[in-house]
C-alpha cells in the first residue's frame, strides 16, 4: 500500500509510456499493476533510485516475455477488430441514456448551449445553400460566362463586372468558340401614369438574344421577336398585374414619362428570385440610343464602362480557356499609358459569390460568407467547450465505469466510440431544438441581411440532410476530446480512484476552454457596442446641412406647384423647398462630366434643387450666387460645385466662377456657385465630386418646414392634403432625420447581428459556467460544510470558491479586449470612411457586462452552496 509520500511518486513515465506502445493493444493492464504494486513496495523499502532501476528492469524484461508476445497475438484476432455489435451498440445507447437521465442538470446545460450554438449554425447552413442554388434555374448555365474588366492604374487597381461596349464588337468575331454574344444595360429607369399616378418601373435594356442565352421564358410573345424592334418592353407577370391588374396586356401601349409610348411585346413567367439579374421589365436594346442622345456619345467613346454587362455562350465542348488570347488583345486596345486593362472571363454560377464592383444585382460574395461561417464557428465552439469542459469535470465519477469496461475486455476503441455514441444522442436532441430556434429566428435574421428578399431558408430534404451531417459534425467536434481522454485511462488506475493520468493536463485544457469561452463573449459583447457607438456617431454625424424639422413629402406626379400652394395653407408649415433627392441618402445620381480641353470624363454626383432648397436646408456657398432662374437653357445650365469637385478638376479655388464643363456631352455647366463640402451621400462613403443643378421637371420630392407641437395632430393634416391630390398612393408622414436613420439600416441590422450573436456567445458561456460552478460546489459540498463548521463565514466561502472562476474571466478580458478593439476599430474603418473612434468607454462597457453576467452566474451559484446547513452538507460521509 501506499502512504502518505507516495500521493507524489509515480513510476518513471518514460517506462511507463515504452511498455505501453509496444503492448499495443493487448490487454496488459493487470500486468502493469502488480509492476506498480511492485514499485511503491520498493520505493518504502529500498528508496526512489533502486526502485526506478528495479522499475526498468522489471518493463525491458516483460517486453520481451512470452506472455507480452501471446497477448499481442491474441489481440489481433479480437472481436474488436470486425467493429462494434449492434449489441455492443445497443449496450453504448442504453448506458448513454442512463448517464444522461442520472445527471438531468449537466445533460440540460448540455443540450440547451448546443440547440443555441447550433442554431445560428442552420441559418448559416440554409444560407449557403440558397446562395449556391444562383441560376442554377438556366438550361445552358455551365455555358455561360460573364466578361469582367481588370483596371490597374495609379487610382484604382480592382475588378469590375461592366465593360466597354467595344468589348461586344471585339468578341462577337470569334463565331468558332462562341455560339451567341450580347450586352445588356441595366440603366432602364422611368415612371408610369397610371390613372393621374406615376408607379416606379425599372429593368434592362436587352437584345432579342438574351432570351436565347438565358432561360427566362415567356408566358405570351415570342422569343425572337419581343425585343426586336426599338420601343418594346417585355413585363414580367408581377409588373403587369401591378400596372395594369391583370397580364393579358401583350399588344397594349405603355407611356414611360420622360422615355415615349412603349409597346408591350410579351410577358415573361416570374422567374426564380435566385438570379443574379434582377428586374422588373426589358426593353429593346435598340431603344437606348433613341431615348439617352448623350449616350451615343459616350458609346463611341470605345473606353466607356458604366452600366454595360457582357455574357457569352459558348459552343458545346469549347473550353472558355481558348478565349484568353482574344481577350487580351482586345484589353491591349483599351488599355492606355496610364491605365493597363484586362479582360476575363467568370462562369454565370460563381457570378452572385465574386462580390465585384458595379454588379448587376444581389451579391453575397465569398469572403463574406466565409466570414459568416467563421462567426459561425465561433458561436458553436463555446457549445462544444461546454460539453468537453463538463465531460472532463465528471472524469472522476465516471472513471470506475471505464475501469470495469476496461478490465471485462472492452479496448481503448470501444470507450472511444462510447462516448462519441453519447455525445451523438446529446448532439441529436440539441438538433431538434436548434431546428425549433431556427424556426424561430429566421425570418428575424432575413430582415438584418441585404437582398434577402432573393434568399430562401425554407428547409428542403438536401438542408435537412446537411442538418443531419452537421449535427454529426458536432457530435465530433464536442466529444473528440473528452473521447480521448477517457479512452487514455488506465483500468487498474481508475478502479482505484487515482485516474491521475493527464490530470494536469485536464484541469490545464478545462480552464483553457474556459477562457476561450469568454473571450469569444466579450468580443461579441465589445461588437455590439462597438457597433451601437458608430450608429449614433453616424446619426449625430455634422453632415453639412440643417437636418431638424424638415417633412419629406414625395410628388408621385403631383405638379409641384400645386402641391406647394396646398401645403402652404397649414400655418405649421414654414417653408416648402424642392429637390430631386434627399441628401445624405446615397439617392443622389451620378453624371458624367467633361472638361472641353479634356479627352478624360470624372464621374459626379448631381441634385436638382432650387433656391429655397439651398436656404431651407442651411448650405454654406463660400463663393458665387444662387440660381437665376431666368438663365437656365436647354444648351447652359448653372451648376454651383462642392469643393471637392474642384480638387478633382485640379481648379485653383479662385479662378472656379464662370469655369464650363460639358455635362454628358449635351449640356454645358456653368459654375455660378460653391458649396462647402457636406455628404450629399450616407458617411459611409467619403465626399465625391458634387454639383446642383436647377431644372424644374426633375424635381421628385418636397422639404417641408414645419414647426408643431402636436405631430399627431399635423401628419392627419397633411394626410388629408395629400389625399386631395393623390387618391392612389398613401401618404407616409416622415421627418428628414427619420429618413436619414433609415439610410443607416445596415448598421442597425449589423447591432442586431452582433447583438444577437453577443446573447448566443454569452448564454452559452454562462450555461458552462453554471455547470462547472455546480460541479464544483457538489465535489466541495464535504470541504464547504468542514469550514462553515470551523467558524467561515458565508463571504469568506463565497469569495474563496468563486475567486478561481472570477480568475478566469480577467484573463480572458485582458487576451480578448485587446483583440477585438483591434479587429472592429479595423473594421469600422472598412465599413464607415467617417468612422466613430473607440477607446476606454467601449473597453469599461464591455468589462462590466462580463462580470455582471458571467460574475452573477458564478455568484448566484457559490452563495447558494455557502448558505446551506454544514450539518446537511457533513451527512453526504
Amino acid at each position: 500500500m501506499k502512504n502518505q509520500g507516495q500521493n507524489t511518486q509515480q513510476p518513471p513515465k518514460l517506462a511507463t509510456k515504452l511498455f505501453f506502445w509496444f503492448c499495443g493493444k493487448a490487454v496488459v493492464e493487470d500486468l502493469y499493476g502488480d509492476m506498480e504494486e511492485l514499485y511503491f513496495s520498493n520505493l518504502d523499502t529500498l528508496g526512489k533510485r533502486k526502485a526506478n532501476q528495479l522499475f526498468w528492469r522489471q518493463i525491458l524484461s516483460l517486453i520481451f516475455s512470452y506472455a507480452i508476445k501471446k497477448r499481442k497475438r491474441d489481440s489481433s484476432y479480437s472481436y474488436r477488430a470486425s467493429g462494434p455489435s449492434m449489441a455492443l451498440i445497443f449496450n453504448f445507447f442504453k448506458v448513454s441514456m442512463r448517464s444522461l437521465i442520472k445527471h438531468r442538470t449537466f445533460s440540460f446545460i448540455n443540450i440547451i448551449g448546443l440547440s443555441f450554438g447550433m442554431s445560428i449554425c442552420l441559418l448559416g447552413i440554409t444560407m449557403i445553400y440558397s446562395v449556391q442554388q444562383f441560376d442554377k434555374f438556366h438550361t445552358n448555365a455551365d455555358r455561360i460566362y460573364r466578361i469582367n474588366t481588370h483596371i490597374n492604374s495609379a487610382r484604382t487597381n480592382d475588378n469590375f463586372a461592366t465593360t466597354a461596349p467595344y468589348v461586344l464588337d471585339g468578341i462577337s468575331g470569334y463565331t468558332e468558340q462562341i455560339e451567341t454574344a450580347i450586352s445588356i444595360n441595366d440603366g432602364f429607369r422611368g415612371s408610369v401614369e397610371i390613372n393621374k399616378n406615376e408607379l416606379s418601373i425599372s429593368g434592362l435594356y436587352a437584345p432579342p438574344q438574351f432570351l436565347e442565352i438565358f432561360s427566362f421564358p415567356l408566358k405570351a410573345g415570342h422569343d425572337a421577336t419581343a425585343l426586336a424592334n426599338p420601343f418594346s418592353i417585355v413585363l414580367t407577370e408581377k409588373t403587369a398585374t401591378r400596372l395594369f391588374g391583370h397580364t393579358d396586356v401583350l399588344g397594349k401601349g405603355l407611356e414611360i414619362k420622360e422615355k415615349g409610348t412603349f409597346q408591350v411585346t410579351g410577358i415573361m413567367k416570374d422567374y426564380p428570385s435566385a438570379s443574379h439579374v434582377q428586374f422588373e421589365a426589358l426593353v429593346s436594346y435598340g431603344t437606348l440610343h433613341a431615348i439617352d442622345k448623350g449616350l451615343v456619345k459616350r458609346y463611341d467613346d470605345y473606353r466607356f464602362f458604366t452600366n454595360c454587362y457582357t455574357y457569352i455562350l459558348l459552343k458545346e465542348d469549347i473550353s472558355p480557356s481558348l478565349l484568353s488570347e482574344p481577350l487580351a488583345k482586345i484589353a491591349q486596345k483599351l488599355s492606355t499609358e496610364d491605365e493597363a486593362i484586362s479582360l476575363y472571363l467568370q462562369p454565370l454560377r460563381k457570378i452572385v459569390t465574386a462580390g465585384i464592383n458595379h454588379e448587376i444585382g444581389p451579391s453575397f460574395d465569398n469572403l463574406t460568407m466565409m466570414f459568416f461561417t467563421f462567426l459561425m464557428l465561433l458561436i458553436l465552439l463555446p457549445a462544444c467547450f461546454n460539453y468537453a469542459n463538463l465531460s472532463l469535470a465528471r472524469s472522476l465519477k465516471r472513471a470506475k465505469e471505464i475501469g470495469l469496461r476496461k478490465v471485462v475486455g472492452g479496448g481503448r476503441r470501444d470507450i472511444f466510440i462510447q462516448f462519441l455514441f453519447e455525445t451523438l444522442i446529446i448532439t441529436s436532441i440539441a438538433l431538434i431544438g436548434a431546428a425549433y430556434i431556427f424556426t424561430l429566428i429566421r425570418e428575424e435574421f432575413l430582415s438584418m441581411i441585404m437582398g434577402a428578399e432573393t434568399i430562401d431558408l425554407t428547409i428542403h430534404w438536401p438542408v435537412a440532410l446537411f442538418f443531419i451531417a452537421f449535427a454529426f459534425f458536432t457530435s465530433l467536434v464536442a466529444g473528440i476530446i473528452p473521447a480521448i481522454y477517457f479512452s487514455k485511462m488506465r483500468a487498474i488506475a481508475s478502479l482505484k480512484g487515482e485516474a491521475k493520468a493527464g490530470s494536469l493536463f485536464k484541469t490545464k485544457l478545462r480552464n483553457v476552454l474556459t477562457v476561450v469561452q469568454f473571450g469569444l463573449s466579450i468580443i461579441f459583447i465589445f461588437g455590439a457596442i462597438a457597433m451601437s457607438t458608430q450608429y449614433h456617431h453616424t446619426l449625430n454625424f455634422e453632415k453639412g446641412f440643417d437636418e431638424s424639422n424638415k417633412v419629406l413629402v414625395p410628388l408621385h406626379g403631383v405638379d409641384a406647384d400645386i402641391l406647394s400652394h396646398e401645403f402652404s395653407i397649414h400655418p405649421e408649415v414654414q417653408q416648402i423647398a424642392l429637390s430631386s433627392a434627399i441628401p445624405g441618402t446615397s439617392s443622389s445620381d451620378e453624371v458624367w462630366v467633361q472638361l472641353q480641353e479634356v479627352v478624360d470624363s470624372v464621374a459626379v454626383e448631381q441634385m436638382f434643387v432650387d433656391n429655397a432648397f439651398l436656404t431651407l436646408m442651411k448650405f454654406d456657398i463660400k463663393e458665387g450666387t444662387a440660381f437665376v432662374e431666368d438663365l437656365t437653357t436647354q444648351q447652359e445650365e448653372q451648376i454651383i460645385v462642392n469643393e471637392t469637385f474642384i480638387r478633382s478638376m485640379n481648379w485653383q479655388e479662385d479662378q472656379v466662377l464662370n469655369r464650363s464643363v460639358e455635362i454628358e456631352g449635351e449640356v454645358t455647366g456653368r459654375v455660378i456657385g460653391i458649396v462647402t463640402d457636406f455628404n450629399h451621400s450616407a458617411v459611409f462613403r467619403e465626399i465625391q465630386p458634387f454639383f446642383f443643378r436647377y431644372n424644374p421637371e426633375k424635381f421628385t420630392t418636397a422639404t417641408l418646414q414645419v414647426k408643431t407641437s402636436d405631430v399627431f395632430g399635423t401628419a392627419t393634416k397633411f394626410e388629408s392634403t395629400w389625399e386631395s391630390l393623390n387618391e392612389i398612393i398613401p401618404y407616409e408622414f416622415m421627418f428628414l432625420e427619420d429618413k436619414l436613420d433609415d439610410a443607416y439600416q445596415s448598421l442597425r441590422y449589423q447591432i442586431k447581428i452582433f447583438s444577437f450573436l453577443s446573447f448566443l456567445a454569452v448564454s452559452i458561456a454562462c450555461l458552462g459556467l453554471l455547470g462547472m460552478v455546480v460541479f464544483s460546489m457538489e465535489n466541495k459540498i464535504k470541504e464547504i460544510g468542514i469550514r462553515k463548521v470551523m467558524g467561515a463565514s458565508v463571504k469568506d466561502l463565497t469569495i474563496l470558491l468563486s475567486r478561481g472562476f472570477f480568475k478566469l474571466m480577467l484573463i480572458a478580458a485582458i487576451v480578448a479586449i485587446p483583440i477585438a478593439f483591434v479587429f472592429f476599430k479595423f473594421m469600422l474603418s472598412m465599413m464607415v470612411y467617417y468612422h466613430a473612434p473607440l477607446g476606454i468607454f467601449e473597453i469599461a462597457l464591455s468589462f462590466i457586462f462580463l462580470l455582471i453576467l458571467g460574475g452573477g452566474t458564478v455568484l448566484t451559484q457559490t452563495l447558494r452552496a455557502a448558505r446551506i446547513n454544514p450539518v446537511n452538507n457533513l451527512r453526504y460521509e
